[in-house]
């Protein structure tokens, strides 16, 4: 029996997921058979469908809780349609998935940088074959993402990986990536010591892991492309401008980025 999926209306499941078919397969987020299969931080394989969730294990609160972070729950998705109805109408019921786990998080990032993201999956998804935890169920396979403790220590050579990618998952396997309790400034600052792991990397962890209301990856290129198009003929801002620009959606900023970035009609 399918369990009801935990974020309230308006909630467009195809619409909010379709980074998960665009990007590739990195195993650990894995779309297959119309549906989003995940391992939870519990270890419970779930699979996501338009139409509820089915939990392979018994299905807790913190599961729930964990489900309804992933399906961007926690947005006001009515109050920036209110506030930006013709940014709103560009992609209705569209929440940004987002990320429970830091180091989850922040390895996505690291392998993204300065790379397509199609490649960056690829070489998340031999790290997730190597080190992760394999999914067999109802016909479909999928790999819990690798925790701290299986990457510690752990061979990285021969994933495509670069040198400095592979000392920064090292690190960040070392790193105590519990964070949540500090504010935007204080983990900036604080994941910013970490080897390789830059502004932009930290500025994806707030929005895409923490789910921070009011935070912008202002040097992405995607995000300067975006924002540049939205608001002018300009193909691309800098920074500095796509951070101005941003500004006074205030605690809409996330949400406005993602509704930008996201595809009309995908």
């Amino acid at each position: 029996m399918k369990l009801p999926l935990p974020v309230p209306a308006p909630y467009d499941f195809e619409r909010s997921t379709f980074r998960f078919r665009m990007f590739g397969d990195d195993l650990a987020s894995r779309w297959q058979g119309g549906g989003l299969h995940r391992v939870l931080g519990s270890g419970l394989p779930v699979r996501i469908e338009a139409d509820g969730l089915t939990a392979y294990g018994v299905y807790t609160d913190r599961d729930r809780d964990e489900v309804a972070h992933l399906l961007g729950a926690a947005f006001d998705i009515d109050g920036f349609a209110q506030a930006f109805p013709a940014l709103a109408a560009r992609a209705p019921g569209f929440r940004p998935p987002l990320l429970a786990d830091p180091f989850e998080a922040m390895v996505t990032a690291v392998t993204a940088q300065q790379i397509s993201l199609r490649a960056a999956a690829v070489m998340r998804a031999a790290l997730v074959r190597r080190l992760g935890r394999r999914i067999d169920r109802d016909g479909f396979e999928w790999w819990r993402f690798p925790q701290q403790d299986d990457v510690r220590g752990a061979d990285l050579a021969g994933l495509k990986l670069s040198a400095m990618k592979m000392r920064s998952i090292a690190a960040l396997a070392d790193a105590d990536l519990d964070v949540a309790h500090l504010d935007n400034e204080a983990v900036i600052a604080y994941v910013t010591r970490l080897p390789g792991i830059g502004r932009w990397t930290a500025d994806w962890l707030l929005a895409r892991c923490l789910g921070r209301l009011d935070v912008v990856a202002a040097g992405d290129l995607a995000v300067r492309k975006a924002v540049a198009v939205w608001f002018s003929d300009d193909p691309i801002w800098p920074e500095r401008r796509v951070r101005e620009a941003m500004a006074p959606f205030g605690e809409h900023t996330n949400l406005a980025v993602h509704y930008m970035l996201t595809p009309v009609g995908g």
